[in-house]
């Protein structure tokens, strides 16, 4: 390995530790850390800070950008009160029937929009149920978040990680859905409980008065806007298309996205500044500076190492692989995002299509799960963090992965036997 692919590796864990001890700005150290990667480039003659940049995932964070913008006008239009209340008066209040209400309602968007795109629309509608509820928010946002990067593994639209692997190998994604939605299932039944418990140690006495003037509303009060109301929904809709049949004729997600969202501010009635400036751009340049330290991680060959690395390990062992492209990339996904991992990863999975379609399966699940055993292994669990910062009640690097950590690890080990027992079929 090149010295300058050491002082990367140096740098990226000094990182991670600083932004997990949360005693820095998480943003701040993220945008750091790429300035010094690139300084490093720069100074040892590996690279340039242009090359760096065009080495990001823009795509994503475009993506990512493009949703936060329609969502703040989605927000301010009143779909997201319309929605939260419309979810929660079946409920009556209860905050076990509600809590299980959106669990499942997460699992189920989960499987036709990415996982940023989930948190982008069920975090901020959490978040109106819960204060008008006088509920802790905190426990439902990490429960969703942990439960969108699972339910996602059977949906090729699901996530952006499992895009980039069916573009790879070619899968076939019925196929595909057929053999992993019942892991997805396992996940849902085995994680309910376990959050349902983390969810009652949060609750307190409220007041019920409160909780019956707002259940007794009528939706269609809470809609500020005709207009935006219905340019939501139909922006909605248009990303579900782009993921599905967009995708199948070659049309980037992305560019759906950001269209979209230009098309929102183009026509919304509100001024357009004021809704720049509740776009979180701390979580967008967060992300910029990770992908930014993944990239010096790729131009000094760190990642190429590990590649060559994972293909001199594996050999032709069915069994073998199929474990290695689970765990490998599911622990890697812990500390570095996921749709670089699967990047990286799904040209080796292609060539080892031959063995078995497990493989690919294997790779899928691993990424998605892998991504919440840390909270910055995925934008999902990034922007729930960001909610929670935004209402001024932080959820902390640490106070999720109390929860995600133990959750994930079990999920690894049930995915283990699961994929396992594919083996024997397929």
């Amino acid at each position: 390995m090149e010295p300058a692919g050491l002082l990367i590796i140096v740098v990226f864990v000094v990182v991670y530790l600083a932004i997990t001890s949360e005693r820095v700005n998480r943003t701040a150290m993220s945008l750091t850390g790429m300035a010094i990667v690139a300084l490093i480039l720069w100074i040892l003659g590996t690279s340039d800070f242009k090359i760096l940049t065009e080495h990001i995932e823009w795509s994503t964070i475009l993506f990512v950008t493009g949703q936060m913008i329609i969502v703040t006008v989605s927000r301010a239009s009143g779909m997201y009160q319309y929605l939260a209340l419309t979810l929660a008066r079946p409920s009556g209040g209860n905050p076990h029937r509600l809590f299980i209400t959106f669990i499942v309602f997460v699992f189920f968007i989960s499987l036709f929009f990415d996982t940023t795109s989930t948190m982008l629309i069920i975090g901020p509608l959490t978040i109106e149920v819960c204060r008008a509820l006088a509920l802790d928010f905190k426990p439902f946002l990490v429960s969703e978040a942990i439960v969108a990067n699972y339910a996602s593994i059977p949906s090729v639209v699901g996530d952006v990680p499992n895009l980039v692997i069916w573009h790879a190998t070619q899968i076939n994604a019925g196929s595909m859905f057929i053999a992993l939605i019942p892991l997805s299932v396992i996940f849902l039944l085995i994680s309910l409980p376990l959050m349902l418990r983390y969810l009652q140690r949060t609750l307190k006495e409220r007041d019920m008065t409160k909780c019956e003037e707002f259940l007794a509303l009528d939706p269609k009060t809470l809609i500020h806007s005709r207009l935006e109301f219905y340019m939501s929904v139909g922006a909605m809709i248009a990303i579900v298309l782009a993921f599905t049949i967009g995708n199948a004729v070659g049309l980037e997600p992305s560019l759906v996205v950001m269209t979209i969202a230009a098309v929102m501010l183009m026509m919304t009635r509100r001024e357009v500044e004021q809704i720049l400036r509740q776009v979180g751009w701390g979580t967008i340049f967060f992300i910029i500076g990770l992908f930014g330290i993944v990239a010096a991680l790729d131009l000094t060959g760190v990642l190429t190492d590990m590649t060559v690395w994972a293909e001199a390990t594996v050999g032709s062992n069915k069994v073998i692989t199929t474990l290695f492209m689970f765990w490998i990339p599911g622990v890697i996904s812990a500390v570095i995002d996921n749709v670089p991992i699967a990047a990286l990863l799904a040209p080796l999975a292609a060539t080892f299509t031959h063995m078995s379609s497990v493989v690919v399966l294997a790779l899928i699940s691993g990424v998605n799960i892998g991504a919440f055993i840390l909270p910055i292994g995925s934008p999902a669990n990034i922007i729930a963090l960001a909610l929670s910062e935004t209402e001024k009640d932080p959820i902390g690097i640490i106070g999720f992965a109390k929860v995600a950590t133990p959750m994930a690890i079990l999920m690894m080990l049930i995915g283990t036997g699961y994929l396992l027992l594919l083996t024997l079929f397929i």
